[in-house]
């Protein structure tokens, strides 16, 4: 669905939580809950992916601007919260190049499309503790 809609899609925001361990460029399974997660799994879409492991067969990489990372707004949200320090780390290493983790990226890319959370009424919760945070990075 998103080949077929790449040269239309506006931004993609994926879900970066509720999952189990997903194998990166890297060939290494990545956990959620730390920076190196966001930092794989957007690497693969500002990258490029094969397609069920086959090299002959590749996703090619969206436009950064397509991309957008989706995290839960605080821990009561759902699997898969970081806290801010270690998402400022990934979107550092992945717009900045630098507090580069164990993963590294095949690119820095400053015109990320953003993030998104699950959910506002959870932020709202948390006194708006993500916005507050995250604001800098994306207007």
């Amino acid at each position: 669905m998103i080949y077929a809609l790449r040269n239309d899609l506006n931004l993609l925001t994926v879900q970066d939580y509720n999952s189990g361990p997903i194998t990166g460029l890297d060939n290494q399974y990545h956990m959620m809950g730390g920076a190196d997660f966001h930092i794989a799994m957007t690497d693969m879409l500002l990258t490029g992916l094969p397609v069920a492991g086959n090299t002959n067969e590749m996703f090619p990489a969206l436009a950064p601007s397509q991309v957008a990372i989706g995290v839960p707004a605080n821990s009561e949200a759902g699997n898969g919260w970081i806290p801010d320090a270690d998402l400022d780390q990934a979107l550092d290493c992945l717009t900045k190049g630098t507090s580069r983790g164990s993963y590294q990226t095949h690119g820095v890319h400053p015109d990320l499309g953003g993030l998104m959370t699950w959910s506002i009424n959870w932020d709202h919760y948390n006194n708006w503790d993500f916005q507050n945070n995250f604001t800098s990075y994306f207007g």
